[in-house]
């Protein structure tokens, strides 16, 4: 019963699903409510933009690549997750702070020896016996499919040069994997 007196209520941000999660974690043993089938067994993987360190004004599509994986194996689920060590997020981990503002700026005040590695945040596919993290301007980051460890960059055996989608597609017939990359300058 309310006395018409007003309750307070979280900021519009703390509630919003797009706030950031601060800490990698390991569920081993969800709690499920009913029943798993005992024969649904895989890992289902999503990837999506998750900044390290706040810099305000960022658009959220540059949020370093945080990895989820549930997994499901007989009857039982579990969680982990875990950001994509790009070269970006490493040096901003070993800084302790933002040194990128928004898709590969540089910060006025980052050091002069910094380059943008990427945030690989867009996507996440499994193609030839690969995981790989996917954005739209860099290299794939091969990811290791049980831990979520961040293997690096995958070139394929030096073949590839630059920029990779986010959104290639497997053809169905041949099972290659078909793609483009863009690289704009100036």
């Amino acid at each position: 019963m309310s006395d018409g007196t007003p309750t307070a209520r979280p900021a519009r941000s703390e509630r919003n699903n797009l706030a950031p999660i601060p800490f990698e974690c390991d569920a081993p043993v969800l709690k499920i409510t009913g029943e798993l089938p005992r024969e649904l067994n895989g890992t289902l993987y999503r990837n999506g933009p998750n900044p390290q360190f706040e810099q305000p004004g960022a658009h959220w599509f540059v949020g370093d690549g945080m990895l989820h994986a549930f997994h499901l194996e007989n009857g039982r689920a579990s969680y982990r997750n875990r950001w994509v060590r790009t070269a970006k997020f490493e040096a901003e981990r070993k800084a302790g702070r933002a040194l990128f503002g928004g898709f590969g700026r540089k910060l006025p005040d980052a050091p002069a020896d910094v380059t943008d590695g990427g945030v690989a945040n867009t996507n996440i596919i499994a193609h030839a016996g690969r995981l790989l993290a996917l954005e739209e301007a860099h290299l794939p980051t091969e990811i290791e499919p049980g831990t979520l460890a961040t293997r690096g960059y995958q070139d394929f055996g030096g073949r590839l040069h630059g920029a990779f989608t986010a959104h290639p597609k497997t053809d169905p017939v041949t099972g290659e994997l078909l793609f483009f990359g863009y690289n704009a300058a100036g």
